[in-house]
């Protein structure tokens, strides 16, 4: 549903025309996420407390899923997507998953390895800017293959991603992890 007040199309153009939704600059403030100022989540997953999953979670817009143990959010406000910032050491990131909802990766700093399907057979390489849109259902996991930390962005798609759906293969690493 569009918001913007007193539009109309012109057909001369065919493009539409209008007014901006009112709001207040300190609702917009509101809206304003400052990297530095980003609360850490060292345990926003269950798999970061296994090898080679330990990463950090910033999250800066929204909440992306129902399971998701984050010590605070920047910015709360979101209706259609969720911005979290992942940062790990060399060979670590996200055990496989799914949302219900596409997740978009989107490497900042250093090079990432996407991969997707029951066993995480098939990948990807992603290097500073280079991102990957995976849909809904579809089982992915992530890791920093840099001899570094790196910085990976990452965008879910949906109002309500519900909870994470993990590979059958780690069901048993998880049964012995203490929530």
């Amino acid at each position: 549903m569009r918001r913007e007040p007193n539009t109309i199309f012109d057909e001369t153009s065919n493009a539409y025309f209008g007014d901006s939704m009112p709001i207040e600059r300190d609702e917009m403030e509101a809206r304003v996420w400052r990297f530095d100022e980003l609360t850490p989540s060292p345990r926003a997953f269950l798999d970061c407390t296994l090898p080679g999953h330990v990463r950090t979670l910033y999250s800066a817009l929204g909440k992306g899923a129902d399971d998701e143990q984050l010590e605070g959010t920047a910015v709360e406000d979101a209706e259609n997507y969720f911005i979290d910032f992942v940062k790990a050491g060399p060979e670590n990131g996200a055990a496989l998953h799914s949302h219900g909802s596409e997740e978009t990766f989107i490497a900042l700093t250093g090079r990432w390895e996407v991969c997707w399907g029951n066993d995480g057979e098939e990948f990807t390489t992603l290097e500073p800017f280079d991102g990957i849109v995976v849909p809904a259902g579809v089982l992915r996991g992530f890791k920093n293959i840099s001899e570094e930390e790196a910085t990976l962005m990452v965008v879910l798609g949906a109002h309500n991603t519900g909870h994470c759906v993990w590979a059958k293969s780690l069901q048993e690493p998880f049964s012995k992890v203490s929530p």
